[in-house]
């Protein structure tokens, strides 16, 4: 099934439509892209990914729709630089339900995005786009980086985590907490889905692994890692998303008027929450001005074949 995917992907990248595309990209401030349907789009879009060394963000109509083209890209492209940027509600904003398992998921984006190393395919939907985020220099001022081989104090790391905000626990088993036993200490922080155990020998780093919580097994090795607290309620959410990633990045778009729209219906919903925190939620949202502003900037590849002009 793989050798089968990367032929595919050889064939399509000598394809002339692909280089043509690979081309324009260079070249225009806008391509529009007629005639692909169901997984065809995410094939053309990993093969464009593949020859552009530059991030990708795809914003597809809805969080089912981007579902399914980020499960099509994780297939063809595996996971490894491939990340989903959902909404940090359960439902809806308006409800002002917060969903910790997807603010894991957006701070993990934000923090892969301050390291300028590798090109990122992000995907994404106007729900979630919406919803403001804190700036990357609030990100960096609150992330605390250890490395294997770091001399530091595991008091030294536990007070720096009080201070974010987490809670000490005697097991970790959710974002925000950590437990501190001899020379380990485990950590869960809102960048990174399973927790991490840090061994020290003395005052240094000796080791730095993630685990399952319910088996308490080791699952990946880390050289580095960044701790970051969370930033779901923060009244310093003053950003969005499009103010993180690189200004080269590309911004794929699947229908930029039903986008627009929703993005205008989110801000205008009335909230169903308690009045207390109406005011929070609100200053939390883009307005549909702030949104098309936003992405203005940037080299846009749209999908939406009844566009006939831009907006």
């Amino acid at each position: 099934m793989v050798s089968d995917i990367s032929q595919l992907l050889r064939i399509l990248e000598v394809h002339p439509n692909v280089a043509a595309a690979n081309k324009l990209l260079k070249e225009v401030k806008t391509l529009l892209v007629k005639g692909l349907h169901g997984s065809s789009r995410a094939l053309f879009s990993a093969t464009l990914y593949n020859k552009q060394p530059r991030t990708f963000l795809f914003i597809l109509n809805d969080l089912e729709t981007a579902g399914y083209f980020y499960h099509d890209v994780t297939q063809i492209l595996g996971t490894k630089d491939i990340l989903f940027f959902p909404s940090a509600y359960k439902r809806a904003a308006k409800y002002g339900q917060m969903d910790p398992a997807n603010e894991i998921l957006r701070t993990e984006v934000l923090s892969r995005l301050q390291n300028n190393d590798s090109s990122l395919f992000i995907v994404s939907y106007p729900d979630a786009l919406a919803e403001k985020t804190v700036s990357q220099a609030t990100l960096q001022q609150n992330t605390l980086r250890l490395s294997v081989g770091e001399q530091v104090d595991s008091g030294f790391v536990s007070e720096v985590l009080d201070s974010y905000g987490f809670t000490a626990v005697d097991y970790v088993y959710e974002p925000g907490q950590y437990a501190t036993r001899g020379s380990i200490l485990d950590v869960f922080s809102f960048s990174n889905e399973l927790p991490y155990r840090i061994d020290f020998f003395g005052d240094e780093v000796e080791t730095i692994r993630s685990f399952e919580v319910e088996s308490q097994l080791s699952v990946e090795k880390f050289v580095e890692i960044r701790i970051v607290p969370e930033f779901g309620k923060s009244k310093h959410k003053n950003a969005s998303l499009f103010d993180s990633v690189p200004r080269e990045t590309i911004i794929a778009i699947e229908d930029i008027r039903w986008i627009e729209s929703r993005v205008e219906s989110i801000c205008n919903d009335e909230l169903s929450i308690d009045i207390s925190n109406e005011e929070l939620v609100k200053a939390d949202l883009l307005t549909k001005e702030e949104f098309l502003s936003s992405i203005e900037p940037f080299t846009h590849l749209r999908f939406d074949t009844k566009l006939t002009d831009t907006p």
